[in-house]
């Protein structure tokens, strides 16, 4: 079965907790579940982020709410997230970012950022592979976002092809850098890749460009099938 994992996202540092539902539990209409945590003092949180294993079978999770509570200052953060984590239900993801709302602090937005992936034109530039992204800004990063859904028509990844998928996240603030890279699977799974470009919405004038020139394969280039690239 699919085990539902919850990623608490702090200002200053990460706080990771895993919540394992057995079978029976995921279909359970209505259940609540706790988990408790020690740690030392994290800031501010300013955000969740809630993901699912893709597993085979696993239909999906609906999230009603979640709740934070600090136990020795009774803090409380309250997220009313109302959405389902499924490949086959809204926006077919299986994560999902919710910003923190409360009196003290400003509640960021939600961005859909448009991250385009520019093949190059090269023989076996193209991949089938699963392929990966994380975007890192000054307000943390997205986490590992497989790129499944292309803006584009046709199969995605191919030679000479831009291919533009929509990434949810709270607000990075500027961003720096990303990591990128491929899974392997497939035969001849390496890819040739020129740049990734990134925008804040499909109506942003304003977007980042990370500029790479070559391959993510295990035996051309740098023999890597994953990399770092900073803005331009």
């Amino acid at each position: 079965s699919g085990f539902p994992f919850v990623n608490v996202k702090f200002r200053n540092s990460t706080l990771f907790g895993k919540i394992s539902l057995s079978e029976p539990a995921l279909t359970v209409r209505s259940s609540r579940y706790l988990l408790q945590v020690e740690t030392g003092d994290l800031g501010d949180v300013y955000k969740i982020r809630v993901s699912c294993d893709d597993v085979p079978g696993f239909e999906g999770w609906h999230l009603k709410s979640f709740h934070l509570e600090e136990l020795h200052t009774k803090q409380e953060l309250n997220f009313d997230c109302k959405w389902w984590l499924s490949v086959n239900k809204e926006d077919k993801e299986l994560v999902k970012e919710f910003p923190a709302v409360n009196e003290d602090q400003k509640t960021l937005p939600v961005y859909k950022y448009v991250v385009s992936v520019h093949i190059g034109d090269r023989w076996g530039a193209e991949t089938f592979a699963n392929v990966y992204i994380t975007l890192y800004g000054k307000r943390g990063d997205t986490g590992v976002r497989k790129l499944h859904t292309s803006l584009a028509k046709g199969r995605k990844f191919q030679r000479n092809k831009v291919d533009s998928f929509l990434v949810e996240a709270v607000s990075l603030s500027h961003l720096q850098k990303v990591v990128i890279g491929h899974d392997g699977e497939g035969y001849g799974a390496g890819m040739y890749l020129k740049i990734v470009t990134v925008k804040e919405s499909q109506d942003s004038d304003k977007e980042w460009v990370f500029p790479w020139w070559n391959w993510l394969d295990t035996h051309l280039g740098l023999c890597e099938t994953a990399c770092e690239i900073v803005t331009v």
